[in-house]
């Protein structure tokens, strides 16, 4: 009886083995058969020319007439046979062409289900002057992309992606030069203003004086020139008009940001805590003997950005063209603050902290300095 009841185990036994390794083996052919067809259809694809991207124009002439109007309309086919495996995320990024994408706009998230993005005349138009500096009226040479970004739990998938170049040419408008004039200019009565969209959109940064002042068309010269008219807005006065003509107020001694809009006939004019703040340290190009001088944002006077290469090493802020210890810098709130997550700021003559950037960190990026909210962002683009 018991050695029945021992072949019977060793029996059944036998039967629980096979069962076990048959379904053992159908499990790892049904993971394998998951992997093939993906394998198959990426194979099919170019990496660097996947996604069947199209333009609506291959070359551009931005027109001042038409500024809300569509200029550029970018339209991709979805990856369908690849999203019926994996979900798929569609990343947009655009560039001048000659900069390899190291100061590509901020990447754009495509929402689900849209497959396009277009630009007006006047977005297309700011980008250029305002984050690429494109100076004159010459003809642009800017890249697109769309990437698909594969997310998968079980494997890393390099994306797909297409790019296309578009020739864009910028507004044809010509320069014309506006000053502040009046008595709040220190030196003079005339300060040239810097044409942020030619012969539309102007800015001044610096000291003024308590007093009055108006925007003059000639250096040194009172008319022509816009004025303070009713209710706050800006009128275009002239010799036969403008004696007597309201002047814009500057209330007591300080730093202001001033812009003007020549179109709309708008004017802010806004106090600020500094006239210029410049960026170095061991970790950028220019080390501690040469800061670079920070771009204010002329819409956001508080803030300021410049674009650059890191490397492992030092870096902070200064309100001068130096770092010498009477000079009032702007420092991270602890010593070897990180880019990463010490990204409040203080103002210091004292503590000589700065952020540190480490080799792992090493890398292409945007910095903003947020002079008003005391905060900094380093954003990693390449």
């Amino acid at each position: 009886m018991l050695i029945l009841s021992f072949n019977f185990m060793m029996k059944l036994m036998k039967k629980i083995y096979l069962f076990v390794i048959v379904l053992l083996f159908f499990g790892c052919k049904e993971e394998a058969n998951l992997f093939e067809p993906f394998e198959d259809l990426v194979s099919q694809y170019r990496v660097d020319d996947a996604i069947v991207l199209e333009v609506s124009a291959k070359k551009i002439e931005l027109d001042p007439t038409k500024r809300r109007v569509q200029a550029l309309l970018v339209t991709w086919e979805p990856l369908k046979d690849i999203e019926a495996l994996y979900p798929v995320k569609y990343l947009f990024k655009m560039d001048v062409t000659e900069n390899g994408f190291t100061t590509a706009i901020p990447t754009i998230e495509v929402a689900k289900e849209q497959f396009f993005i277009s630009f007006t005349h006047e977005e297309l138009e700011r980008i250029l002057r305002e984050k690429w500096k494109v100076q004159g009226t010459g003809e642009v040479s800017v890249s697109i992309r769309v990437i698909a970004q594969v997310s998968s739990d079980d494997k890393f998938i390099k994306p797909l992606y297409s790019t296309r170049d578009v020739i864009i040419k910028p507004f044809d408008v010509e320069s014309k030069p506006l000053f502040i004039y009046g008595d709040v200019i220190s030196a003079g009565t005339s300060s040239e203003m810097n044409e942020v969209v030619p012969g539309e959109l102007y800015s001044w940064r610096g000291k003024l004086q308590k007093g009055e002042f108006l925007i003059a068309k000639v250096m040194d010269v009172e008319f022509p020139s816009f004025g303070k008219g009713e209710g706050g807005s800006v009128i275009e006065v002239n010799e036969d008009n403008g004696e007597g003509v309201d002047r814009f107020e500057i209330p007591k001694d300080g730093i202001y940001a001033v812009l003007f809009d020549r179109t709309n006939l708008r004017i802010a004019i806004q106090e600020v805590p500094y006239a210029n703040i410049y960026f170095g340290g061991s970790a950028t190009p220019t080390l501690w003997t040469n800061p670079v001088l920070m771009t204010w944002d002329p819409n956001r006077p508080h803030i300021c950005r410049t674009t650059t290469n890191l490397v492992a090493g030092e870096l902070k802020f200064s309100t001068e063209a130096n770092f010498s210890s009477g000079t009032l810098q702007l420092r991270p709130m602890k010593p070897d603050g990180s880019i990463d997550r010490d990204l409040d700021v203080m103002v210091s003559m004292l503590k000589d902290w700065k952020w540190r950037v480490t080799a792992e960190q090493t890398g292409r990026y945007d910095v903003e300095l947020d002079v008003e909210s005391m905060k900094v962002k380093f954003v990693k683009i390449n």
